[in-house]
């Protein structure tokens, strides 16, 4: 089972800034995962959308096949 998917994510600050330019990752459960890069490759807002910290400007993220957007306080648990 995939503990983490996420599918076309993208994020556009205001400015016109694109922090995500459509990602996609699967981390299988039981998995080690790093997300690494150098400064401003978007990994602080990628951890902020799966937490629910940041909001996307589209694509989709599940966390236990549960997606964060329709379950949000299901996926949190």
């Amino acid at each position: 089972m995939e503990a983490l998917t996420i599918k076309k994510l993208r994020k556009t600050y205001e400015g016109k800034l694109e922090a995500l330019k459509g990602i996609d990752l699967n981390v299988e459960e039981g998995d080690f995962f790093a997300l690494l890069g150098p400064n401003g490759a978007g990994k602080t807002t990628t951890i902020g959308i799966i937490s629910s910290l940041v909001n996307k400007t589209s694509g989709q993220v599940k966390i236990l096949g549960i997606d964060i957007d329709q379950e949000h306080s299901l996926a949190k648990k």
